[in-house]
């Protein structure tokens, strides 16, 4: 290939092609950790800020769309206009009332110990079956 045709076909090319051959390529052997480090976090502010663009442009021509029919967005996706707790609106499982509560205990031992029976059992009752004693003795009445 000749000079004249490497320069027709870089006057051709798009001209994001002709600037990248004309950027000096990142050496990212000879980066530090830091300078690594900060590349990394450049690359991702920039990522999220294009994609809150482009979320952007999506809602606004889709509001555009909307009213052109004599609608919101609000009134099609009322999720938009009521987010529930963290942003988010009917995702995620509902906290239970009692979260946090310490539970009954199920199983007493001989030494006065407990166990709600959740989780892994405990080894004073691991010892008890072991000789050959039934669970059910230490249950804990309801009544209780």
């Amino acid at each position: 290939m000749s000079d004249t045709e490497t320069d027709a076909q870089s006057a051709d090319a798009p001209p994001a092609v002709r600037d990248s051959k004309r950027r000096p390529a990142v050496d990212l052997d000879r980066m530090t950790v830091q300078d690594l480090t900060a590349l990394r976090d450049a690359v991702e502010a920039k990522r999220r800020e294009k994609l809150e663009d482009a979320k952007n442009e999506v809602l606004a021509e889709t509001r555009e769309k909307l009213a052109q029919l004599g609608l919101s967005l609000e009134a099609v996706l009322p999720a938009l206009a009521n987010p529930g707790p963290g942003g988010r609106s009917g995702q995620g499982r509902k906290r239970r009332s009692d979260a946090g509560q310490p539970l009954p205990a199920r199983y007493r031992g001989l030494s006065g110990e407990t166990w709600t029976g959740r989780g892994r059992m405990p080894k004073w009752l691991q010892a008890l079956e072991a000789e050959g004693r039934d669970r059910k003795e230490f249950q804990v009445s309801e009544a209780a």
